[in-house]
């Protein structure tokens, strides 16, 4: 099953506090986009990996010249996750057909296993719109009294709520 990947990486690493973009991080001595693509550069089935970056990214020429993969392709990415993703699917106007599938996968997810990534494929194959990789919730939620927030009013029912994790797969 042929399948295409985006990766919006265009984040400023805001969130982080940090001059370099969460997704340079480095972890074992790569990047955390380089670990996070690793899965997806293993597999014969995919055809071209998308990567959404900012336009000013000065990291990206390094790792794209690291992965050295002719199915790895930059545009420029938007100021939002979702803008990056709808440039990315752009840049795949011409290449995806209708009924191929394409995954939405974080730059900064580098945790997405050859297993995981095989199951999804395998559980949405014959599905008619495709889903998103999640796990069960194992953590405690507490829901926060309105009128004092740093008060715990009730503890949340977790057994129907699952974790949404990417990728996220769709035709």
């Amino acid at each position: 099953m042929r399948y295409f990947v985006v990766v919006p990486a265009a984040g400023s690493g805001r969130r982080v506090a940090s001059a370099t973009p969460k997704q340079y991080f480095a972890v074992a001595g790569r990047a955390l986009i380089e670990v996070a693509l690793a899965p997806f550069l293993r597999d014969l089935h995919c055809a071209r990996i998308v990567v959404a970056i900012a336009a000013d990214d000065p990291h990206w020429p390094a790792i794209e010249r690291r992965l050295n993969d002719p199915r790895v392709r930059a545009v420029t990415g938007g100021a939002e996750r979702a803008d990056s993703v709808r440039l990315g699917l752009a840049a795949l106007r011409n290449i995806a057909a209708a009924d191929d599938w394409v995954l939405v996968h974080d730059a900064a997810r580098p945790c997405l296993s050859r297993a995981e990534l095989a199951s999804l494929l395998g559980e949405l194959a014959d599905h008619e719109v495709g889903g998103l990789l999640a796990v069960p919730l194992a953590d405690t939620l507490k829901r926060a009294r309105p009128d004092q927030p740093a008060q715990v009013a009730s503890t949340v029912e977790r057994a129907h709520l699952w974790r949404a994790l990417t990728p996220q797969m769709f035709r």
